[in-house]
């Protein structure tokens, strides 16, 4: 593929042929000093060796492998064996972190549709009583009077946690209310919260107990969710139970599948016992 006027050389227009490029990305190399032509002649033509041409081949195998430029022509100034290693080393456990990136993402969208669509479907209104095996969940603290931009601001730390340290979870947000703060009627959650596939170490698990619940869904926007805890606190008083342990609420169908508040669909789940009568 060499032209017979030009010798054992490669004019741009052939090296970016041959090599399945643009003449603009060649262009760049050159500017950038990462893939100079063997020579310039007089009219300001470009000439590659047949050397270049493997090097440009180099290039673009760590480029597919996700290495920056500015890598990859740090190893084409220094190329020897070890270096190459410790390259590709590098690039094949960025790759298997990739890897596991996206294998979570897919795990999180199958599990938003499932939920999605399960919302689409009839659910019960009123409270009832389940009972639940023991859950787990990597929870980010909350605090009594924060606002919506500091709320805002902690659920993309919560986010950033998860994804950096590679935490297994399911994708819906649920808020945990402590069980104070629900008996006293302050239903700002004490923690935000994704449900875990296993338990981890450390102190950012949240274990639910397995135990009877008295669980209700809430129809509509955030700040009504009150009438909803209101009207499981009666259902609870009512039935001679007590609360025992936290308030959970998953977010069924929420802003990210529904434009209009009123359609939001949130489950909550309140840890309760039986009331023991006095002797």
């Amino acid at each position: 593929m060499m032209s017979d006027s030009h010798g054992p050389y490669f004019t741009t227009s052939e090296l970016a042929k041959t090599c399945g490029v643009t003449k603009h990305t060649l262009f760049h190399y050159d500017e950038i000093g990462l893939l100079k032509p063997e020579f310039v002649n007089s009219k300001g033509y470009r000439f590659y060796s047949i050397q270049q041409c493997y090097a440009l081949d180099i290039i673009n195998v760590l480029k597919k492998a996700g290495s920056s430029l500015q890598e990859i022509k740090g190893f084409i100034q220094n190329q020897n064996t070890p270096l190459l290693i410790e390259l590709l080393r590098q690039k094949l456990y960025d790759l298997e972190m990739e890897q596991i990136r996206i294998k979570r993402m897919q795990r999180l969208l199958k599990g938003a549709i499932e939920m999605t669509e399960q919302a689409q479907g009839e659910l019960h209104d009123g409270p009832s009583m389940a009972e639940y095996e023991e859950e787990y969940f990597i929870a980010t603290q909350l605090e009594q009077g924060d606002g919506d931009k500091e709320f805002a601001h902690k659920l993309n730390e919560h986010r950033n946690y998860c994804e950096k340290q590679f935490i297994d979870h399911e994708f819906p947000i649920w808020t945990i209310l402590g069980k104070d703060h629900f008996e006293s009627g302050d239903y700002y959650g004490d923690f935000i919260a994704n449900k875990l596939k296993a338990p981890i170490p450390g102190e950012r698990m949240i274990t639910k107990p397995k135990g009877i619940y008295v669980v209700m869904n809430h129809r509509g926007s955030y700040e009504t969710m009150s009438e909803t805890y209101s009207t499981i606190k009666k259902y609870i008083e009512s039935n001679g139970m007590a609360v025992c342990g936290k308030a959970y609420a998953v977010e069924v169908l929420s802003y990210i599948a529904e434009k209009n508040p009123s359609n939001y669909i949130m489950q909550i789940s309140v840890e309760v016992s039986k009331v023991r009568n006095a002797n």
